[in-house]
C-alpha cells in the first residue's frame, strides 16, 4: 500500500511540475518582470500577449492545481501515518507543507492581479499583475520539483 501511495504522490507532484513548466515557458518573454516590475527589457506587445494567454487559462488552472496539491497533501499525510513518521518522509512533507503555505498565501491576490485587469487596459496594471503571477508560478515549480525529489529520495532509502 505504501508503494502505491508513494507512486501516486510522485505522479501528482510530477503532474503539477509539468503544468508549472508549461506556464513558465509561456511566461518566458516577461520573466524580467518577476524581479523588476519596471523592466524596460519587456515589450508592451509581449506583456499584453502573455497577459491574454493567462487570462484564458486563469479559471481552469487554479482549480486543477488546487485539486492536485490537495491530493498531494492527503497522500503525504497518509504516507506519514503508514510509515510511522519516518524521518525522510517527515522532511519531505515539511518541505511540501511549508512551501505550499507560502504559495497559498499569495494565490488569490496574484491571480486577481491578472484576472481583474483587461489585457488591453492600462499597461502599468498589466505589468504589475504579470510579474507577481509569474513569480508565483516559479515558486510553485520549486515546490513541486523539490517535493518530488525528496519523495524519490525517501523511496530510495
Amino acid at each position: 500500500m505504501t508503494d502505491l501511495l508513494s507512486n501516486l504522490l510522485c505522479a501528482t507532484l510530477a503532474f503539477g511540475s509539468g503544468i508549472f513548466v508549461v506556464l513558465s515557458l509561456l511566461e518566458k518573454p516577461i520573466w524580467p518582470l518577476m524581479w523588476a516590475r519596471n523592466s524596460d527589457t519587456v515589450t508592451e506587445t509581449d506583456m499584453r500577449a502573455v497577459h491574454a494567454i493567462l487570462k484564458r487559462v486563469i479559471h481552469l488552472l487554479p482549480p486543477t492545481m488546487i485539486t492536485t496539491m490537495a491530493v498531494s497533501a492527503l497522500l503525504f499525510i497518509a504516507l506519514l501515518i503508514l510509515e510511522s513518521f519516518e524521518m525522510l518522509m517527515v522532511l519531505a512533507a515539511l518541505c511540501f507543507f511549508v512551501q505550499q503555505g507560502l504559495v497559498a498565501a499569495r494565490l488569490a491576490k496574484d491571480i486577481a492581479g491578472v484576472d481583474s485587469v483587461d489585457s488591453q487596459g492600462e499597461i502599468d496594471d498589466v505589468r504589475s499583475g504579470l510579474g507577481a503571477l509569474a513569480l508565483l508560478h516559479h515558486r510553485g515549480l520549486l515546490l513541486t520539483v523539490s517535493s518530488l525529489l525528496m519523495v524519490l529520495f525517501a523511496q530510495a532509502f
